[in-house]
């Protein structure tokens, strides 16, 4: 097996345990230069294997698996993010919006005992998991299901959505660039979306680091909508500078 070989290998093994890795990580762990790691990655993108993005590389999106098979993808990172934004971003008497996603799932399972806010939300799941929370008023909305994102779409959504006023909404993140904004797979999914944030006082995005640097078809809202934006890998500076230059609030958990 060639060195190259050996290298890109390990690579894998660091993207598939962290979800993303970054140059001048994969130059010291090697003791190569920027312009080898580059080369590799370069080839490992042109087989599929990452994504390359600012700095380092992240795993593919894989947008056919399921509601589940993502749920078990990430969860070190995921549940970071859910903690930090349980303990640090929700108010005990805030009323809230809760979108669909994994991560957003993982918050409801990371909220405080002491929240007495209402979660209003159009994940199943999520409506389920807080079932068990002592003093959590949850509303569900209707709709038609898109079983495999897990979550209510349709005119019946929207209409129940605008008859609340949310001080946050937790907004899940299919995909998120600095340029093209938040975006989508599914126009119903928008539209539920962009309804949540036209009804929230504050927008907290929550995402793991995959989805960031990429756009999908459907456009939810642009960039400078969102207030927070809480991610759990560590990375570049630079990187993280095309959000925070447009006014995101950046946490990494």
């Amino acid at each position: 097996m060639s060195s190259v070989t050996t290298r890109q290998d390990e690579i894998l093994k660091q993207l598939r345990s962290h979800g993303t890795v970054h140059i001048h990580d994969l130059a010291a762990l090697f003791h190569a230069s920027l312009d080898t790691i580059r080369r590799d990655l370069r080839q490992m993108e042109d087989d599929g294997h990452l994504r390359r993005i600012h700095g380092g590389a992240l795993l593919p999106n894989k947008a056919s698996e399921t509601y589940e098979e993502r749920a078990r993808e990430l969860q070190p990172e995921r549940i970071s993010i859910s903690q930090k934004t349980a303990r640090d971003l929700i108010p005990d008497d805030a009323v809230m919006f809760f979108d669909s996603g994994t991560t957003i799932c993982e918050v409801a399972r990371q909220l405080k005992p002491s929240f007495r806010g209402t979660v209003i939300t159009v994940n199943p799941m999520i409506a389920v998991v807080l079932a068990n929370h002592p003093n959590a008023e949850v509303i569900m909305l209707g709709g038609s299901m898109l079983k495999n994102d897990m979550a209510v779409c349709g005119p019946t959504t929207i209409d129940e959505i605008r008859k609340y006023n949310a001080d946050i909404l937790l907004l899940g993140t299919c995909a998120l660039h600095p340029e093209t904004g938040l975006s989508t797979s599914n126009p119903q999914e928008r539209a539920s979306k962009a309804a949540m944030i036209a009804q929230s006082a504050e927008i907290i995005a929550v995402t793991t680091a995959d989805k960031l640097e990429t756009s999908l078809p459907y456009r939810v809202c642009d960039i400078d909508a969102i207030s927070h934006l809480v991610t759990g890998r560590k990375l570049s500076a630079g990187y993280l500078a095309n959000y925070s230059e447009r006014g995101i609030n950046i946490i990494l958990a």
